[in-house]
């Protein structure tokens, strides 16, 4: 503290407290009185203790410098005066010889009063004029860096009513409590790199020399222990509430610079102080300028340098920040910064300006917004995003705007037709202003200096603009890109007349170019043509503003308002947008909030239609670091268009279904949660092509095709909306068919004949891809667990079936000539599947049998069924059973060989040869006719042969055959 000024002495109660001894807190070391000289002149005389300085004392220099207050191990710590030779003083709280704390600067020509920290102004703060006005807002150094007004029409993303879903971020409170620790790494049984000389620097007593504070004050480059701190803390809060302890309402961080959050946690640390009540620094913290005097100059200065940044005056700013009339990075009371004015208005000569004179080009606004963010939110409007099945749960809204395209702000730019309309004007608070040239006419250059700053900016200095920046589509899409329209509606007089023109891409920038250079409209229309050709350009201006930033070092991970940078490029379908966001940083594990279904930009580029969708995932996957990142909708249902049904009218008895040896019991853990992206992509019904695309794409950056969602698949939900393409690309990617699904889904085969999504395909599209799932292995003898009210039963895909045919009443019980022709079509489609089923199963069936002994697998049937009976109703007795010489019995599948059903049905054998059970009078008739004939025949020979051998010569052949029929 040997330069510098300092306060006068009559401001010493407002900046703290009184300076006399009487006021001192009794130490429990004992003081005395002293005076202490040096060669050079320097005299103190006052209180000493452990031979330092300690307590109450003056102390000055041969310079004409004084000090007079508190010290504390040699320090000018506490409460004091430092006064100056040419007249300027300060009076307030000192930190180890440094200004900290509140304190009152008096200068020759004007009156600081505010806080410190470290020697400089570093908070809220007054600094008053002779005149007697005041620059009031935060402070570092001799900067003003933020007012303490609001600037009319500044940045607000409550302007933008479509995103409030998105508005969730929730305030950190302000901790000091993290200053006390000191950062040595993990704890000792954590860290593997833990040497003995790490303890030297856990314990504060050993990290310096006993007594060093007698020979050295030199703690700007000695450790600072955290006992020492905690020490000279208590010396300064000693008759108020120490800066670590939380008391009455929390304060919370209100801007998330870095800066800012130093600025403010050392407000907080010093907010019991008297100055803060008195100076009323609370309503500089608040933003409340009501209760100072007018306006000083670096204030005005301030102000008007927004407001030229929004009208794009380059040399008015450039002369003042040459002269260091203000801060070049300046901002409002909620952070509106020069720097955000200029980049939302398009003037990247200003913005390269600020830039270059130390603006912060990652400063945030109170909202949380970032400069690059602001473009982010005008560049992609809410109308310019595609619709996905990604997003589906979550609420949209599309307010109107001035001069938007109905489908996307890139209608020039990419292979659509758009149309633009004029709709009424948005709030004051939303309408932002076009790109203004630097004479400041608003009538008629705004979207001339917009057109100059774009041709200025290309490479060759020529006027030449990249691919991107003239709209022009990459033609790689096909040969249809360089020869489409766009389709423009107009009213000449905003409400008389409506005109439908057809233009080429190529005429209207060349209009729009042309109607920007007019210095005088020659069309009566005024309005509708100026605000088109301003809308063009300013939107290719701002994809020029947007490059500059990330040039210059914006990051596009930090601001979260209303979404980070990379969703609004993927969610608009903007693959230009995506590739330059990934080039500069943009991280790809990001996410939507919880409340918003936790979703990364690859679900929703997964579920974008179009080939956009394609070419950005594909760009996603080259960055992503979890391809099966699941979304927090795990608790969602899929019922996409699922018919209100009645409960099914099939009856269930406990059936126990089939028998483990029919079937391949199987070892895989189902996993369910969350959608991950290939979820999102199976789920499309929009363009299959695209859709199959971005399946190959996943599946061959390793996405596991056998996850669970919603009870769901991928492959069953790729046949739930109806895509055959997914369906063969799943199976051949290694997708188990066998899957066993939840929530009542059963497996893939029963979501082929599920009545909830029977409209996908058509029944031979069903029966194909039936067919398809059988030869990739899938098992249509799988147990299928059936659940209605508190009955359960265990069938097949096949029961499966009819207990959903059997929800649909009408259809399933009504007489056929009562249906109606649609009813009957619908009746003879939802058969002929379940025949189909019917007859895979029973195939399966005697596959498996036959590789078994039918002799044993008939005399199981006759013991078991109890021969003799017609019908006999299932019994499902837990005894095994038994044939006469004790041994057990073959287990068999109980189930009709005709039309497949195990459940809700009466099964009898065939009276013959016990070697099938049907359930009804018409599959016995027809399975004797399709494929029983023969087969009983052999079976009933092979019976009397093997019956021949065994059966005692006493019993007569008429008794044996009468035994068997």
């Amino acid at each position: 503290m040997r330069n510098g000024p300092v306060s006068q002495e009559e401001e010493a109660e407002e900046s703290g407290g009184c300076l006399s001894e009487q006021h001192l807190k009794v130490a429990p070391i004992q003081l005395v009185r002293g005076v202490q000289t040096w060669p050079d002149g320097c005299v103190y005389q006052g209180e000493f203790g452990l031979n330092v300085k300690l307590g109450y004392g003056e102390f000055s220099w041969p310079t004409g410098e004084a000090y007079r207050g508190q010290f504390y191990r040699d320090h000018c710590h506490g409460l004091g005066t430092y006064t100056w030779p040419d007249g300027c003083s300060f009076t307030g709280t000192f930190y180890l010889s440094q200004r900290e704390g509140y304190g009152s600067m008096s200068l020759k020509t004007r009156l600081f009063q505010g806080l410190y920290k470290a020697d400089v102004r570093f908070g809220p703060g007054v600094e008053t004029y002779p005149d007697g006005s005041q620059d009031v807002g935060l402070w570092f150094r001799e900067h003003l860096i933020k007012l303490a007004t609001e600037m009319p029409g500044s940045f607000s993303v409550r302007s933008y009513p479509e995103f409030s879903a998105f508005l969730t971020r929730s305030r950190d409170r302000i901790s000091l409590s993290d200053q006390e620790r000191a950062e040595w790494g993990p704890p000792e049984g954590q860290d593997p790199f833990f040497y003995e000389y790490k303890r030297f620097l856990l314990n504060d007593n050993l990290t310096l020399p006993m007594e060093i504070q007698v020979y050295s004050t030199d703690y700007c480059h000695l450790p600072m222990t955290s006992s020492f701190r905690r020490e000279l803390d208590a010396h300064i809060f000693m008759d108020g509430i120490p800066p670590f302890v939380d008391d009455g309402e929390p304060w919370f961080i209100m801007n998330e610079t870095p800066l800012l959050v130093k600025i403010q946690k050392q407000a907080y640390k010093f907010r019991n102080k008297k100055a803060h009540t008195n100076w009323n620094m609370g309503a500089i913290l608040e933003g409340n300028r009501s209760g100072f005097a007018c306006s000083g100059p670096k204030e005005q200065f301030s102000q008007e340098m927004i407001l030229k940044a929004e009208e794009g005056d380059y040399d008015w700013i450039y002369g003042i920040l040459k002269d260091n009339l203000a801060y070049a990075d300046v901002a409002d009371s909620k952070g509106y910064s020069v720097l955000a004015a200029a980049a939302v208005h398009c003037h990247n000569d200003i913005v390269s300006l600020l830039l270059d004179h130390g603006a912060n080009v990652n400063g945030f606004t109170d909202e949380g917004l970032t400069p690059l963010n602001m473009c982010f939110l005008l560049y992609y409007p809410s109308e310019s995003f595609k619709p996905n099945v990604a997003e589906r749960t979550i609420p949209q809204e599309n307010p109107k705007s001035l001069l938007i395209p109905k489908s996307s702000p890139l209608c020039v730019e990419t292979n659509v037709q758009s149309t633009y309309e004029i709709v009424e004007p948005t709030p004051a608070s939303r309408e932002q202003k076009p790109p203004s040239s630097p004479s400041g006419s608003q009538e008629d250059g705004p979207a001339l200096s917009a057109w100059q700053s774009l041709e200025s900016s290309s490479p060759s200095g020529q006027g030449t603009l990249s691919d991107r920046e003239r709209g022009q589509e990459d033609t790689s899409g096909g040969p249809e890109a360089s020869t489409v329209c766009s389709e423009v509606h107009f009213d000449s007089n905003l409400c008389v007349h409506n005109y439908s023109i057809r233009l080429s891409r190529d005429m209207l920038e060349k209009s729009a170019q042309v109607y920007s250079t007019l210095q005088s409209p020659a069309v009566p229309d005024k309005g509708t043509m100026r605000r088109m050709a301003w809308s063009m350009v300013e939107h290719r201006c701002r994809w020029l503003t947007i490059k500059l930033l990330l040039h210059r070092g914006a990051d596009p991970n930090l601001c979260s308002v209303p979404m980070r940078a990379l969703f609004f490029a993927v969610k608009a379908g903007d693959v230009d947008g995506v590739r330059l966001l990934l080039e500069s940083g943009a991280r790809t594990d990001i996410r939507y909030p919880p409340q918003l279904r936790a979703l990364t930009p690859l679900h929703i580029a997964a579920a974008l239609p179009g080939e956009e969708g394609v070419r950005i995932t594909e760009l996603l996957l080259h960055a992503i670091t979890d391809v099966d990142a699941k979304a927090a909708d795990q608790d969602e249902l899929y019922k996409p268009g699922k018919l209100e049904l009645l409960p099914s009218s099939l009856k269930l008895s406990n059936e126990p279904g089939p028998p483990s040896i029919y079937y391949t019991v199987s070892t895989r853990v189902v996993e369910e949660g969350g959608r991950t992206a290939l979820h999102v992509a199976c789920e499309r019904e929009d363009n299959n092509k695209c859709a199959r695309d971005v399946v190959q794409l996943l599946l061959s950056h390793g996405a596991d095709p056998n996850l669970l969602w919603s009870g769901h698949s991928p492959l069953s939900l790729s046949i739930a909306s109806g895509n055959d393409l997914i369906v063969k690309e799943l199976l051949s990617c290694g997708a188990d068919p066998n899957l066993p699904l939840t929530r009542g889904l059963g497996s893939a085969l029963c979501v082929v004949c599920d009545l909830a999504y029977e409209q996908q395909r058509s029944t031979d599209s069903k029966i194909m891809l039936i067919d398809r799932l059988l030869s990739h292995g899938a098992d249509i003898l799988k147990p299928v667990t059936l659940v209605q009210a508190d009955k359960m039963a265990v069938g097949t895909a096949v029961d499966y079936g009819y207990f959903k045919f059997f929800q649909d009443r009408k259809i399933a019980h009504c007489p056929f000539h009562a249906l109606l022709p649609a009813e009957r079509e619908t009746f003879l489609a939802r058969k002929r599947l379940l025949e189909h089923m019917g007859l895979q199963l029973r195939r399966a069936v005697l596959a498996k049998e036959r590789q078994w002994d039918r002799k044993a697998m008939s005399q199981s049937r006759k013991l078991e069924l109890c021969p003799g009976q017609r019908v006999k109703k299932r019994s499902f007795s837990p005894v095994k059973a038994l044939d006469t010489e004790g041994r057990e019995l073959m287990p068999f599948f109980k189930v009709c060989y005709q039309c497949g059903r195990s459940i809700g049905v009466r099964l009898a054998p065939c009276a013959r040869c016990y070697g099938i059970l049907t359930c009804s009078k018409y599959c016995k008739s027809r399975a004797w006719v399709e494929f029983h004939k023969k087969d009983c025949s052999e079976m009933v020979a092979l019976g009397m042969l093997g019956r021949q051998r065994t059966v005692p010569s006493s019993i007569s052949t008429d008794e044996r055959v009468e035994d068997l029929q």
